[in-house]
């Protein structure tokens, strides 16, 4: 598969965030998303002010969802093994461990998608043409996309709890459940 010239276009066409092409927002934040999506990171401390002073959402509230993300992708992964313990074991989906690995970065870089989402106080995020893609490499690679949706669907209750105010809440939820919605599209050929 290393050589495989279809694996190589999807990896570089796949894409989950869309909002650095939104002409809604602010050139100066669509280049910080830009840069961070690109280096595949949280958003830095000044990044953050930036563009919640752009979106009037409290950064105190991405730091503290960016300063948890990996305790609450560990507290996912932990509930899908408990829920369906198959998909990790010999024959199962996320089998062997690698590919479960790669399962838990995926979360991982969801959630940080996701939390860029909230900053910028949009729960219309993904990028629809990057998304097909992505939906093509899983099905050309065979990711659960079942095993995902449990992970996700938990990542979404665990962050919940994070949240006290009933508008970030709501943004929260919209977000996880747009997110869930383009990841539950039957992938295009691409």
């Amino acid at each position: 598969m290393p050589n495989d010239p279809v694996l190589k276009q999807l990896i570089a066409s796949a894409q989950v965030l869309g909002l650095q092409n939104d002409p809604s927002l602010p050139a100066s934040d669509r280049q910080i998303l830009r840069m961070a999506d690109e280096e595949k990171r949280a958003l830095s401390p000044a990044e953050i002010q930036q563009i919640c002073q752009s979106s009037k959402v409290d950064a105190q509230l991405i730091e503290q969802l960016q300063g948890k993300a990996n305790h609450l992708v560990q507290q996912a992964r932990e509930f899908l093994v408990r829920e369906q313990p198959h998909l990790v074991q010999s024959g199962g989906a996320l089998f062997p461990s690698e590919r479960a690995e790669a399962c838990w970065r995926d979360c991982w870089q969801f959630f940080r998608v996701i939390v860029y989402a909230i900053a910028c106080k949009q729960d219309q995020f993904t990028d629809p043409e990057g998304m097909g893609a992505l939906l093509a490499l899983y099905a050309h690679v065979g990711v659960p996309i079942e095993g995902l949706n449990i992970a996700l669907k938990r990542l979404k209750v665990l962050s919940e709890h994070e949240v006290s105010g009933a508008i970030e809440a709501q943004l929260l939820s919209d977000s996880f459940m747009h997110l869930l919605k383009e990841l539950n599209k039957t992938a295009v050929k691409y």
